[in-house]
Order: C-alpha cells, then structure tokens, then sequence
C-alpha cells in the first residue's frame, strides 16, 4: 500500500491511501468531490479518521452537502441530512441504540450516527449512492 498526500486546496486534514500508481486519477476526481463538501472536515475528521475521505465522498454523494437535505424515496419513505439517514433506520436508533430522540438534520447528530452506523454494519446503508461513492470505497 502507498500512501499518498495529496495537496487539494484546504483539504490538509483528508488523507488518499493507494494500493498501486495506477489508483492516482481516482485519488485525484475523489479529492475533488471531496472539495465540494470541504465545509464538513472539521466535524467529519474527528469521527471518521481514516475513512474521512470515504465518508465525505458518501456525504457529497447522498446530500450533495445539504444538511437539511431531503430525499422522498417511492416507497413514500424519506431521508434526511448529510448522510440521508431513512426514517426507518432513525427509528431504530431511536429506538434500539440511542433510547432518544434524533435530529438528523443536525450535522453533527448525523455524522456521529452514520460513523456508528458504519462502524457497527458497513456501508450498505448507502447503496443507493454506491454508483457515485463505491468505486472509491477501496482501490
């Protein structure tokens, strides 16, 4: 594995990680992605550390960085903030996890549930984005 650091305007907190040279381009569009939600790194670094890259991509990828974002999906269900947390899922943190309720249109609500929630489960929970973030989720 090499690790590369790329200079991407602020971005001095975000570290790309390749497996070969060939991952450099990747490295790069991700790094400008990465760019368009630069506002969330102070309160993704904390959380995400390694994975800060990844999670500010899925960020970019799910709210385009909105975080009063809200998607109605066709089942009638809806998402909400940074990470597009479904109402379904809230509810079970609510009700399962957190034994309270949530504001996930609260940034930091957000980032703080979906770091356990990725944690804990993986990043399935936003495979309706994964054609936008899943070719960077490891090179």
């Amino acid at each position: 594995m090499i690790e590369l650091l790329l200079t991407c305007s602020l971005l001095s907190d975000v570290h790309f990680t390749l497996n070969s040279i060939n991952d450099i381009p990747l490295v790069v569009e991700q790094c400008q992605i990465v760019e368009e939600v630069q506002e969330w790194i102070p309160l993704v670094v904390p959380h995400f550390k390694d994975e800060t890259a990844l999670a500010l991509t899925v960020i970019y990828c799910e709210s385009s960085g909105f975080s009063k974002a809200t998607g109605v999906n066709k089942d009638g269900s809806y998402d909400q903030g940074l990470f597009q947390f479904n109402e379904r899922t809230e509810r079970w943190l609510e009700k399962d996890i957190y034994k309270r309720d949530l504001d996930m249109y609260d940034p930091e609500t957000n980032v703080k549930a979906a770091r356990w929630l990725s944690f804990y489960d993986g990043w399935h929970h936003w495979n309706s984005s994964k054609h936008c973030w899943g070719r960077y989720e490891s090179y």
